[in-house]
């Protein structure tokens, strides 16, 4: 096993500071974002959040860029803390998966034309995509450009959009985004071959991860065939064959279908926004599973990594919905309270 032993202990602390919905109803009965912000900073909750912040031109992408800043900053704390090559090794490799999240923000929004800020704050940074490549990446006027910005920084993300770009023309931007996970998830992989017990956990989890990206592949596509280039090999519910079975469902069937695969989820897999968050849900429960049956292994920390994920996203989405004055119910629906 790694030696995982100090961050793992450390982490048992930082968890119990993760906010809950406890936590957002008791935001949301602040009068503004100033007062909420002052709760956040005073009850110690997520990442320190200025006060000041509320002033600046667009405060809550200030607010958001600041929570991304905060994960990223946990995660290479953690990465730092592992004793031995072999621990780091597989915490990089849990990190680096952020990458494609990273480099789809970005691509989504030169086909936006979304300006360089809205897009680099959207954008999670990674330890080999930190937030200065993103914002040059952010800068690019079209894909190609980014393509050739990623191949020359030696980043393996940028071979894999290059080998995709033809099927664009047909498939738009899911056939890149798609190679992005597919290289992802192939380095992972390869990172924690072995038998070892973090390795396994690891593998495990990339499992469960490429399965939800195919699912998510499916319900996009919403019922046009897929081909066998949109799949990404080496999940543990969905093969090849599987995945182009379940292409040829109605949207009604492979919903039914995708929800016997994922428990949980069928009710939300309607809309791709509701079906993404549902997946994710499900990806994190079964990494809680696996860090409470085994406190001593790289399951804490990656299980506690994907949380702080979440509380960012649930601060950010509580803060712009109660900005937006949307009932208290509907926001604590949004943010998973």
């Amino acid at each position: 096993m790694a030696r995982l032993d100090y961050a793992n202990a450390r982490i048992g602390a930082r968890r119990a500071r993760l906010l809950g919905g406890a936590e957002v109803r008791e935001l949301l009965a602040r009068p503004d974002l100033a007062a909420r912000l002052e709760l956040l900073g005073r009850r110690g909750l997520g990442p320190p959040l200025p006060p000041e912040i509320a002033r600046e031109p667009d405060p809550l992408g200030a607010v958001e860029a600041v929570l991304r800043a905060g994960v990223r900053r946990d995660g290479l704390r953690i990465l730092a803390e592992a004793e031995g090559a072999r621990a780091r090794a597989l915490l990089a490799a849990f990190l680096e998966l952020e990458a494609p999240r990273a480099v789809r923000a970005v691509l989504r929004g030169i086909v936006a034309g979304a300006p360089l800020d809205v897009v680099a704050a959207l954008a999670p940074p990674t330890p080999e995509l930190s937030p200065e490549r993103i914002r040059e990446l952010a800068a690019c006027d079209t894909i190609e450009k980014v393509v050739e910005l990623l191949e020359s920084a030696g980043n393996p993300l940028g071979p894999a959009l290059r080998a995709a770009l033809p099927a664009r023309v047909e498939r738009g931007l899911l056939a890149l985004e798609v190679a992005l996970d597919r290289t992802a998830c192939d380095r992972a992989l390869e990172a924690c071959r072995g038998a070892r017990e973090d390795a396994r956990i690891l593998r495990a989890h990339l499992h469960d991860r490429i399965d939800a990206r195919n699912a998510e592949t499916l319900l996009l596509l919403a019922g046009a065939p897929p081909t066998p280039e949109l799949f990404v090999a080496g999940g543990g519910r969905i093969d090849e064959v599987a995945f182009l079975r379940l292409g040829a469902l109605t949207v009604e069937a492979l919903r039914a279908r995708l929800g016997a695969l994922f428990p949980g989820a069928v009710s939300a897999l309607a809309s791709p926004w509701s079906a993404d968050r549902a997946l994710e849900r499900s990806l994190l429960a079964a990494l809680r599973r696996e860090a409470r049956a085994r406190p001593l292994s790289l399951a804490v920390p990656i299980a506690y990594l994907a949380e702080r994920r979440a509380e960012a996203r649930r601060i950010a989405v509580t803060l712009r919905g109660a900005e937006l004055g949307l009932p208290a119910e509907e926001i604590l629906e949004l943010a998973e309270a």
